[in-house]
């Protein structure tokens, strides 16, 4: 026996049952997660710009001659100790003479050449012979690294001004985005809200933008109309569910009344009228279990092989009493066609298609099975008026009944096409009803794979 479906607790209940731990969601808006992502790109590459930098002047500070480097080493030790060093300027080395001494050091002069000479500073200076010029302090070669340290503090302070730009161009550029990004995830977290609220005929608005966010608000939508559509059939289900037990019931709650006050005597033919509508509410009963099941994928199928040419015949002999009963022919024609099924459900799939040509044929009804493209097809049609083309598909769901041929009077339960497709889909098969039948009426089709075994 196939347990019931466990009861679906309330919306609220769900919400309450649901771990602590999923509450615990990021609070930070999208424009600071944008601006904090922008920023730190931008502190990277003005970082590794000015790292790099520093590295390319210290290895070309590495290549300089040793006293440079001492003298850059003391001019920067002098500038820790807070000393001032005016910068001398530079001693000009004079070469010309009759003798030329190609190892002069800076500032000497030639051993013949003496003189007087104008600095570049506009003061005069006299040159010895084969001496610096008297009264000048050569401090040695100074001014080419305080050019080297003026022109990396140069770059280094341009890095910075630039870093400075492109924080404030990335925060603007951060902010348009946010609103870009997050004006249509807010509208559709809204639209979720309503619709976590009840209110299933939230929707979000498309935007125009980019493809994924208006993607997003389509997707939300079809889902939102999709549980709009499955909220209104579950109503319209129970609402027809309770309909259609209240007829037997109020007929039996009648009839008992009746037999109470003395209006009828309790005899056999009272009890049989009790045992009809007793039979037809254990009917109901019974095929919304089965339909409930098999749309939820939890009826209990036992598969075995079996001959659906073999079965239809078995079905077509069983009903040939009722068939006569109503002044119509019954017919089939079945070929050996091996299937792998519950023998139980597929002789119900079979019932119900003829049955339902039954009450609407007016002197034929023909069942078929063949095998057609390695799919076994089982087609039951009548002579009947047919089914409107708009109401091929409404004809398959509960309680429908497109004329009075299909009242409750008759025996049938509304449910019989319904429960023909869901345990053809339960078998990994499709049922359908064509537009074109040999006879003139409707024609039923249930396909089902063909068994290799």
């Amino acid at each position: 026996m196939t347990p019931p479906l466990p009861p679906h607790p309330p919306a609220a209940a769900r919400a309450a049952a649901r771990p602590p731990a999923a509450w615990h969601v990021s609070r930070r808006p999208l424009a600071v997660t944008l601006l904090l992502a922008m920023l730190l790109i931008v502190g990277v590459s003005v970082g590794s710009t000015l790292a790099f930098s520093n590295m390319v002047v210290q290895r070309q500070v590495d290549r300089l001659p040793e006293d440079i480097k001492v003298a850059m080493r003391e001019r920067q030790e002098a500038l820790q100790r807070g000393e001032v060093i005016v910068p001398t300027p530079p001693v000009p080395e004079i070469r010309t003479g009759m003798v030329v001494d190609p190892f002069l050091e800076p500032g000497q002069s030639s051993p013949d050449v003496g003189g007087v000479i104008m600095l570049p500073s506009g003061e005069q200076a006299e040159v010895l012979q084969g001496r610096r010029p008297r009264g000048m302090r050569f401090d040695g070669p100074r001014d080419p690294p305080s050019r080297t340290q003026n022109f990396v503090r140069d770059v280094q302070r341009s890095l910075v001004q630039v870093g400075l730009l492109a924080v404030a161009a990335s925060a603007l550029l951060a902010w348009l985005l946010a609103r870009r990004i997050a004006r249509p995830v807010s509208a559709v977290s809204r639209a979720a809200a309503q619709l976590a609220g009840g209110n299933l005929s939230a929707r979000a608005p498309v935007q125009s933008g980019e493809r994924e966010m208006a993607g997003l608000a389509q997707s939300f939508n079809d889902m939102a109309e999709n549980l709009q559509a499955l909220e209104h059939e579950r109503q319209q289900a129970v609402a027809d569910i309770a309909h259609e037990l209240r007829t037997p019931i109020a007929v039996m709650q009648a009839r008992l009344d009746a037999l109470e006050d003395g209006v009828y005597p309790l005899n056999a033919e009272q009890i049989t009228l009790l045992s009809t509508q007793t039979q037809l509410l254990t009917r109901l009963v019974g095929d919304l279990r089965t339909i409930t099941l098999a749309e939820a994928g939890r009826l209990a199928l036992n598969p075995q092989p079996l001959d659906l040419g073999t079965l239809g015949r078995e079905v077509v002999r069983d009903l040939q009493d009722r068939a006569a009963a109503r002044g119509v022919t019954l017919s089939v024609q079945a070929v050996r066609t091996p299937i792998q099924g519950d023998p139980v459900r597929v002789r119900q799939i079979t019932s119900n298609l003829v049955d339902n040509a039954l009450r609407h044929a007016r002197s034929r009804v023909s069942v078929q099975v063949e095998t057609v493209q390695g799919r076994a097809l089982l087609h039951v049609e009548d002579d009947g008026p047919g089914v409107p083309e708009h109401s091929r598909e409404a004809v398959f769901t509960r309680f429908t009944r497109l004329d009075g041929s299909r009242a409750r009077d008759t025996g049938g339960s509304g449910l019989g096409l319904a429960i023909v497709r869901a345990l053809a889909a339960a078998h990994g098969g499709e049922a359908q009803l064509s537009g074109s039948a040999s006879l003139g009426g409707a024609r039923f089709t249930v396909a089902l794979p063909v068994s290799t075994a």
